[in-house]
Parts: structure tokens; sequence; C-alpha cells
């Protein structure tokens, strides 16, 4: 049986510069878009559920949610259950960016899906599915068990996120 070759991993860097170009000047990165995207599908919710929705650890979700407070995307606010616990929201600006994420990801998958037969990507789309699953699994026996449901965003690879015309 053939492994994943190394083109995956160089396609997904060269995904990255791509989003990155396309995102220059907003505040966000293809290390972070990931957030906006997973925040615009799943609403307000604790950086614990997001780290576990987007597959990093807590100490990455904070420093990013910083990031992205910064720059006005989101908005941290302490939860309403008490304790230490904060939660992140989208704010119009972050919903405005998260868009351009969207475009700039379906624009990338159209480069590098030209040719390709729909039959095909849906093939591949549903094997990119299984590796999200059995990655999410992983890191759950790792660290315990998701606190909640990954939202449709982060059920769906970047090649299949809805388009928004």
């Amino acid at each position: 049986m053939r492994t994943v070759n190394r083109h995956v991993s160089l396609l997904f860097r060269m995904g990255e510069r791509h989003l990155n170009s396309h995102l220059d000047g907003t505040g966000v990165t293809s290390g972070t878009a990931p957030l906006l995207l997973e925040l615009r599908a799943g609403g307000e919710r604790p950086l614990s559920a997001l780290a576990v929705a987007v597959g990093v650890d807590k100490a990455h979700i904070t420093r990013s949610i910083r990031v992205l407070e910064k720059a006005g995307h989101v908005s941290v606010e302490p939860s309403a259950a008490g304790g230490r616990r904060l939660t992140a929201s989208l704010t119009r600006q972050g919903r405005q960016v998260a868009d351009r994420v969207e475009r700039a990801m379906l624009a990338w998958v159209e480069i590098v899906s030209q040719g390709v037969d729909p039959a095909d990507l849906e093939v591949t789309n549903a094997v990119f599915d299984q590796f999200y699953a059995n990655a999410l699994e992983h890191f759950a026996a790792l660290t315990g068990p998701p606190r909640h449901e990954p939202t449709e965003a982060a059920e769906r690879p970047p090649g299949r996120q809805r388009s928004r015309g």
C-alpha cells in the first residue's frame, strides 16, 4: 500500500503561503485563520473547547486568541460559568476576515483541483474527513475526551468549506 507522500505536506505549506498572501495586513495568518472559521461556525465558546476543535493545546489557543483580540477580530470575556475560564467570540470585523479566509481557501482548492474528476475529489474529501476524525481521536486519547463535539466547519477540511459566493 502506498503511503501518503511528501506532496501532501508540500501542498499544505503552499496552501499556507497562498492564504497568508491573501490575508496580508489583516493581523491573521494561516495559523490563526482556522480559529476564525471555527468561531464563525460554532459561535462563542470556551478557549478549551476551541483548542479541541482545532487540535492545538491550550497555551497555543491563548496566545493565538490574544493576537486575534489585539487585531480586533475576537472578543474575549470571562465565562458565565465563572472561574478562570474564558470564552471567545467573533467581532463583526472578525466575521468579515473569516469570510475572506474562506474565499482564499476555496480559491486554493480551485487551483489545486484543476483537471481532477469531481468523483475523485469526493473520494479525496472522504479520505481527509477520516484522517481528521482519526487525528481528533488520537489527541483525545492523549488529553482526555473532547468537551464538545466539533462544529461542522471543524469536521470538513478546508476544501469542503461552504462557499458564500
